[in-house]
């Protein structure tokens, strides 16, 4: 694929690229920095948390693990889901490494991933007063500020490689239920729902983290609707080794789905591997049992030889269509 440059930005010309423009049931949308993602046109999730006035998704949780882990050598994203976090970790990490087991969640993750890497981006690409996609190359944007004020560059600049698996205690193939625009929200089949789940299933390739025997592993995000537990145990000695700084969501329901709950999670990190900590994204140290905490489903756990060089903020600045968020003075570990 030709790298285009920021000012050969067009958003037709992107949609010709790919087979996917064929697909009526798929869709390419842009946010205000200029980033391209593949949707399917009826998940409206996409459009609500990628498109027109949106930065990244979940963009407060993004600047927490970049201002802690700056200069990151390893992240492994595993429920990569479309790419949009793979994307954004490419811009400072050296290497990313991204699981996706549904196969054509995969294809539109590998497709957003190798669109991105070949498109520069300046400015801001839309209008939110007219509602409509604008190129105006002055208007500096990004989601990471630097110290002199600056934003960082949106260029992926890591070594990506993307997994068509999951994750999880052992080597398996097992069942996934398939949600119907709501991919979010696709998930491993429990025994319990085998005879009951309306939804359609794929049959996919499960490994362990261990199995990849990744090095300089810095930071891992697990989102994978419940499965978090058993992802954890099979990672075992790679997190023993390399201590990362863990990104997990945890609903308690989901978490119970599964068998166990989220302090289960908890006694892992604090008990099981030992001397971490968790927080939520604002650097806030949390109890060492699970306590649910309104707007936040993301907690962090953080090795204790890392979390000293966290300062905590408690501006609870306003963070647009995320609730709280600000950062004070920024010490890098």
């Amino acid at each position: 694929m030709k790298y285009f440059k920021w000012n050969e930005w067009d958003l037709e010309k992107f949609r010709s690229l790919s087979e996917l423009n064929q697909d009526p049931s798929k869709e390419l949308i842009h946010s205000r920095m200029g980033r391209l993602f593949w949707v399917w046109k009826d998940d409206l999730m996409y459009k609500q948390r990628f498109a027109r006035e949106n930065g990244p998704y979940q963009a407060r949780n993004l600047k927490f693990l970049r201002t802690i882990c700056p200069n990151a050598l390893t992240i492994i994203d595993a429920g990569m889901n479309v790419g949009s976090n793979t994307i954004e970790y490419a811009t400072w990490a050296k290497n990313v490494y991204g699981f996706e087991p549904v196969p054509e969640t995969f294809i539109l993750a590998s497709e957003n991933v190798k669109l991105n890497q070949h498109v520069e981006l300046k400015g801001r690409y839309w209008d939110s007063k007219t509602q409509r996609s604008v190129h105006n190359p002055n208007h500096a944007d990004g989601w990471f500020k630097q110290l002199d004020g600056t934003f960082a560059s949106l260029a992926l600049t890591a070594d990506v490689k993307l997994y068509n698996e999951g994750l999880g205690d052992k080597e398996v193939f097992i069942d996934m239920e398939i949600h119907p625009n709501n991919a979010g929200q696709n998930c491993v089949l429990t025994d319990s729902r085998r005879s009951t789940s309306k939804y359609s299933r794929c049959q996919v390739k499960v490994n362990t983290i261990d199995s990849h025997n990744f090095v300089n592993v810095d930071i891992i995000k697990i989102d994978c609707e419940g499965y978090e537990l058993n992802i954890l145990n099979g990672g075992n000695a790679t997190i023993s080794k390399w201590r990362p700084i863990v990104q997990i969501e945890i609903e308690e329901p989901k978490c119970k789905k599964f068998g166990y709950s989220p302090n289960d999670i908890y006694d892992y990190f604090i008990q099981t591997i030992g001397n971490y900590s968790a927080y939520d994204y604002r650097g806030l140290r949390l109890p060492d049992k699970f306590t649910k905490i309104k707007g936040v489903i993301d907690i962090f756990f953080v090795p204790n030889e890392k979390s000293d060089n966290i300062i905590p903020d408690n501006t609870n600045k306003k963070f647009p269509g995320m609730g709280q968020n600000g950062f004070g003075k920024r010490r890098h570990i």
